[in-house]
């Protein structure tokens, strides 16, 4: 009787793959003690004595396993909650890289566009030093022995791939300088290799005031962006309010122009109290209106006076 019932209430279920709940078991029971009744009814109590007891152990043990249903339902509710948010915090994550990797090719090509600048920039400061030492040497006789001091240093900057034009001005300069100077021409090697050493320390320390330069350019740039984008954002509330204080003096003039009129037409004709067409405005609502007027137009020439302060000249 039990196997029937229950083979009857799960093919009554949507699915055959919904599992049992406590409910349905309490429901379950109400329906086998309703059959239990009508055989009591017909054969007596000692016809089902035995099978009641062995029905209730059963139904006891579908309460449990329901109970434990439940409970997984509800983990397994829970945990694809979580997987879902797993799968969002990846899929962002997944985009948050793909920004990333974006902005990255973008630096590297900037970084090779500049490399490929400093490359052109160094040829152009070495062709200039080589005719800069050959008129030298024509005009004094003598080689520039400074001249292997300033091959290093080149190489020294395109080793280190820094774009940075007031070094170079500042190393091609001391170079120019060099071959001029007659201590330099009676120099032993010895010296010479000193004074590369002293002449790349202090290469490496303008090339360390350069970044630093080049980095608090960058913050100042990013600063005047700010700056431009709020000034922007100034400039078009400021125009917005200078179109409102436009339409409410196009509107006060108008009110004006008919007050006027009425007041016109006041003076040339008497006035009658039960005319429908007479006059609606008296003096005091005609001084209010000038005075509104006035207000306007003052407000409306500080805006455009604020305005032209923001125009781009």
């Amino acid at each position: 009787l039990v196997v029937y019932l229950c083979q009857n209430y799960i093919d009554a279920m949507e699915s055959p793959s919904e599992a049992l709940s406590v409910d349905d078991v309490y429901t379950l029971a109400e329906e086998i003690g309703k059959e239990f009744e009508i055989v009591i009814d017909n054969h007596g109590v000692e016809a089902v004595k035995k099978l009641m007891t062995k029905v209730i152990c059963v139904l006891e043990y579908l309460e449990a396993y329901a109970f434990k249903n439940d409970t997984a339902r509800e983990e397994i509710v829970r945990l694809k909650a979580q997987i879902y948010e797993l799968e969002h915090d990846k899929s962002e994550k997944a985009q948050s890289r793909n920004k990333l990797e974006k902005e990255m090719e973008q630096y590297e090509d900037v970084w090779r566009q500049e490399m490929k600048d400093l490359g052109s920039l160094v040829a152009r400061l070495q062709e200039e030093n080589s005719k800069l030492s050959t008129s030298l040497k024509a005009r004094d006789g003598f080689p520039p022995k400074s001249c292997v001091g300033v091959k290093l240093l080149v190489a020294f900057l395109i080793s280190y791939g820094i774009c940075i034009l007031q070094v170079l001005r500042d190393v091609a300069f001391s170079d120019s300088l060099a071959p001029k100077s007659p201590q330099l021409s009676g120099l032993s090697s010895g010296s010479t290799e000193r004074l590369n050493v002293r002449t790349g320390a202090q290469v490496q320390r303008q090339l360390e005031a350069a970044r630093k330069s080049v980095a608090e350019q960058g913050r100042r740039s990013r600063r005047l962006q700010v700056q431009v984008r709020q000034l922007c954002e100034e400039q078009g509330d400021l125009q917005a309010q200078l179109q409102d204080a436009h339409g409410q003096l196009t509107l006060l003039q108008q009110r004006l122009g008919t007050a006027v009129k009425d007041n016109y037409d006041l003076l040339e004709s008497r006035v009658y109290l039960d005319d429908p067409q007479r006059p609606r405005f008296t003096l005091d609502e005609l001084k209010n209106i000038l005075f509104e007027r006035n207000e306007l137009k003052a407000k409306v020439s500080d805006l455009e006076d604020e305005l032209a302060l923001y125009r781009p000249m």
